[in-house]
């Protein structure tokens, strides 16, 4: 097991040391693919079934990039899934807004890897079944590569991991924690 944490360690190291991406500001645009954890739950006291991916997945951020690296920002989450129980079939809308931070790095001219983390609210509203809304805390890891096209342009992908158990609906926590893959746009400016 220290053999494993030795690794880590280095791995985190090599990381940070690597060279930075320049300076900037980044608006960031992505759709994607969120698959659930958890599909089958108890939801306002039903035993419901999630669909394993969400539709409307969509993701907004702002960073403020520094030049040895480090970004910081802000990001919006969206998606819906359908649920289904003994009362019908209904919607689940969860809305994520996270504080991030992120590492950049430039191993190449225009390629930029970068890992990061965020922190924040997930609200999710069931609607079309019996259910509600509730709003609970929400951890993320990521990480991906931005491909620069242009000085102001980028093309951003992203794998994610989001915890997000969700707020209590009629004493029920949806939990909408998964992994997520995202393409999109980057306007750098």
């Amino acid at each position: 097991m220290n053999r494993l944490y030795r690794r880590l360690a280095l791995l985190a190291v090599l990381a940070l040391a690597a060279p930075a991406a320049f300076a900037e500001d980044a608006l960031i645009l992505t759709v994607g693919a969120m698959h659930l954890a958890h599909t089958h739950q108890s939801v306002a006291g039903n035993e419901s079934g999630l669909n394993t991916f969400g539709s409307n997945v969509f993701g907004i951020a702002w960073e403020k990039r520094h030049y040895n690296g480090i970004a910081y920002g802000g990001e919006l989450l969206l998606s819906t899934n359908t649920v289904a129980n003994a009362g019908g079939n209904g919607q689940v809308a969860s809305r994520a807004l996270l504080v991030t931070l992120k590492k950049y790095h430039r191993p190449w001219a225009h390629v930029y890897p970068y890992i990061g983390a965020g922190v924040g609210l997930m609200d999710t509203q069931v609607s079309g079944v019996a259910g509600g809304a509730g709003v609970g805390p929400a951890v993320e890891v990521d990480g991906g590569v931005e491909l620069e096209w242009a000085h102001s342009l980028g093309f951003y992908t992203e794998l994610r991991g989001l915890y997000a158990p969700s707020g209590v609906i009629y004493g029920t926590r949806v939990n909408m924690s998964g992994v997520g893959l995202y393409a999109g746009i980057s306007l750098l400016f």
